[in-house]
Protein backbone atom coordinates (compact mmCIF):
# COMPACT_ATOMS: atom_id res chain seq x y z
CA UNK A 1 0.00 0.00 0.00
CA UNK A 2 2.87 2.37 0.71
CA UNK A 3 3.97 1.97 -2.91
CA UNK A 4 0.54 3.07 -4.11
CA UNK A 5 0.84 6.22 -2.01
CA UNK A 6 4.33 6.81 -3.44
CA UNK A 7 3.03 6.32 -7.00
CA UNK A 8 0.24 8.85 -6.39
CA UNK A 9 2.86 11.17 -4.88
CA UNK A 10 5.07 10.95 -7.95
CA UNK A 11 2.14 11.62 -10.28
CA UNK A 12 0.76 14.56 -8.29
CA UNK A 13 4.11 16.16 -7.49
CA UNK A 14 5.15 15.94 -11.16
CA UNK A 15 1.88 17.58 -12.16
CA UNK A 16 2.27 20.25 -9.46
CA UNK A 17 5.86 20.94 -10.53
CA UNK A 18 4.78 21.36 -14.15
CA UNK A 19 2.09 23.78 -12.96
CA UNK A 20 4.58 25.75 -10.84
CA UNK A 21 7.03 26.19 -13.74
CA UNK A 22 4.24 27.21 -16.12
CA UNK A 23 3.99 24.09 -18.31
CA UNK A 24 0.32 23.59 -17.30
CA UNK A 25 -1.84 26.62 -17.92
CA UNK A 26 -5.23 25.22 -16.77
CA UNK A 27 -4.83 25.17 -12.99
CA UNK A 28 -8.29 23.77 -12.17
CA UNK A 29 -7.27 20.32 -13.42
CA UNK A 30 -4.21 20.36 -11.18
CA UNK A 31 -6.33 21.50 -8.24
CA UNK A 32 -8.89 18.75 -8.77
CA UNK A 33 -6.14 16.18 -9.07
CA UNK A 34 -4.57 17.44 -5.83
CA UNK A 35 -7.82 17.08 -3.93
CA UNK A 36 -8.50 13.62 -5.44
CA UNK A 37 -4.93 12.47 -4.75
CA UNK A 38 -5.19 13.78 -1.18
CA UNK A 39 -8.49 12.02 -0.51
CA UNK A 40 -7.37 8.72 -2.10
CA UNK A 41 -4.03 8.94 -0.29
CA UNK A 42 -5.72 9.55 3.07
CA UNK A 43 -7.99 6.54 2.58
CA UNK A 44 -5.03 4.30 1.70
CA UNK A 45 -2.99 5.56 4.64
CA UNK A 46 -5.90 5.10 7.02
CA UNK A 47 -6.22 1.51 5.81
CA UNK A 48 -2.46 1.00 6.22
CA UNK A 49 -2.54 2.25 9.81
CA UNK A 50 -5.75 0.48 10.87
CA UNK A 51 -4.63 -2.89 9.50
CA UNK A 52 -1.07 -2.44 10.81
CA UNK A 53 0.19 -3.26 7.32
CA UNK A 54 3.82 -2.66 8.30
CA UNK A 55 3.57 -4.53 11.60
CA UNK A 56 6.18 -7.06 10.46
CA UNK A 57 8.82 -4.32 10.87
CA UNK A 58 7.75 -3.61 14.46
CA UNK A 59 4.78 -2.53 16.58
CA UNK A 60 5.04 1.21 15.92
CA UNK A 61 6.12 1.28 12.28
CA UNK A 62 2.65 1.46 10.69
CA UNK A 63 1.70 4.41 12.89
CA UNK A 64 4.97 6.28 12.24
CA UNK A 65 4.82 5.74 8.48
CA UNK A 66 1.13 6.67 8.60
CA UNK A 67 1.92 10.00 10.24
CA UNK A 68 4.47 10.83 7.54
CA UNK A 69 2.08 9.78 4.78
CA UNK A 70 -0.76 11.82 6.31
CA UNK A 71 1.45 14.91 6.26
CA UNK A 72 1.92 14.33 2.53
CA UNK A 73 -1.67 13.54 1.64
CA UNK A 74 -3.08 16.45 3.62
CA UNK A 75 -0.61 18.77 1.88
CA UNK A 76 -1.72 17.44 -1.52
CA UNK A 77 -5.37 18.16 -0.72
CA UNK A 78 -4.52 21.59 0.72
CA UNK A 79 -2.49 22.50 -2.36
CA UNK A 80 -5.33 21.31 -4.57
CA UNK A 81 -7.83 23.47 -2.72
CA UNK A 82 -5.46 26.45 -2.85
CA UNK A 83 -5.25 26.09 -6.63
CA UNK A 84 -9.02 25.72 -7.00
CA UNK A 85 -9.80 28.63 -4.69
CA UNK A 86 -7.04 30.91 -5.96
CA UNK A 87 -4.98 30.87 -2.77
CA UNK A 88 -1.44 32.15 -2.44
CA UNK A 89 -0.04 28.85 -1.07
CA UNK A 90 1.08 30.49 2.19
CA UNK A 91 -1.20 28.20 4.21
CA UNK A 92 0.28 25.14 2.53
CA UNK A 93 3.77 26.54 3.11
CA UNK A 94 3.18 27.08 6.81
CA UNK A 95 1.60 23.62 7.09
CA UNK A 96 4.83 22.20 5.65
CA UNK A 97 7.03 23.64 8.45
CA UNK A 98 5.68 21.55 11.36
CA UNK A 99 5.33 18.68 8.88
CA UNK A 100 9.04 18.92 8.08
CA UNK A 101 9.97 18.93 11.76
CA UNK A 102 7.69 15.98 12.51
CA UNK A 103 9.00 13.94 9.58
CA UNK A 104 12.60 14.72 10.62
CA UNK A 105 11.90 13.54 14.17
CA UNK A 106 10.38 10.30 12.87
CA UNK A 107 13.40 9.85 10.57
CA UNK A 108 15.73 10.23 13.55
CA UNK A 109 13.57 7.70 15.38
CA UNK A 110 14.07 5.16 12.60
CA UNK A 111 17.81 5.80 12.83
CA UNK A 112 17.56 5.25 16.62
CA UNK A 113 19.06 8.68 17.27
CA UNK A 114 16.04 9.65 19.41
CA UNK A 115 15.57 6.40 21.25
CA UNK A 116 14.51 2.86 20.43
CA UNK A 117 10.69 3.01 20.32
CA UNK A 118 10.96 2.57 16.57
CA UNK A 119 13.01 -0.31 15.19
CA UNK A 120 16.29 0.67 13.57
CA UNK A 121 15.40 0.90 9.87
CA UNK A 122 18.03 3.09 8.20
CA UNK A 123 16.28 2.88 4.83
CA UNK A 124 13.18 4.53 6.33
CA UNK A 125 15.33 7.04 8.20
CA UNK A 126 17.18 8.22 5.10
CA UNK A 127 13.98 8.21 3.02
CA UNK A 128 12.20 10.37 5.61
CA UNK A 129 15.16 12.77 5.90
CA UNK A 130 14.77 13.38 2.16
CA UNK A 131 11.02 13.95 2.72
CA UNK A 132 11.81 16.37 5.54
CA UNK A 133 14.09 18.38 3.28
CA UNK A 134 11.32 18.46 0.68
CA UNK A 135 8.87 19.83 3.26
CA UNK A 136 11.39 22.46 4.37
CA UNK A 137 11.72 23.52 0.72
CA UNK A 138 7.93 23.77 0.37
CA UNK A 139 7.94 25.96 3.48
CA UNK A 140 10.78 28.14 2.17
CA UNK A 141 9.19 28.64 -1.26
CA UNK A 142 5.50 29.03 -0.40
CA UNK A 143 5.55 30.54 3.11
CA UNK A 144 8.70 32.66 2.89
CA UNK A 145 8.77 33.33 -0.86
CA UNK A 146 12.35 32.08 -1.30
CA UNK A 147 12.45 31.15 -4.97
CA UNK A 148 16.16 31.42 -5.75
Amino acid sequence: MVYVVLAVAIMFLTTLAMFCIGKITAPKGVGIYGVVAGVIGNIIVLYLVLTDALGAFGPTVSAAVGVVAFVFTILWAAAGFEILLGGDFKASGWFALPGAILVLLIALGFLNVLGTALPKLPQFGVFFIVFSIAFFLVFAVFALGKTK
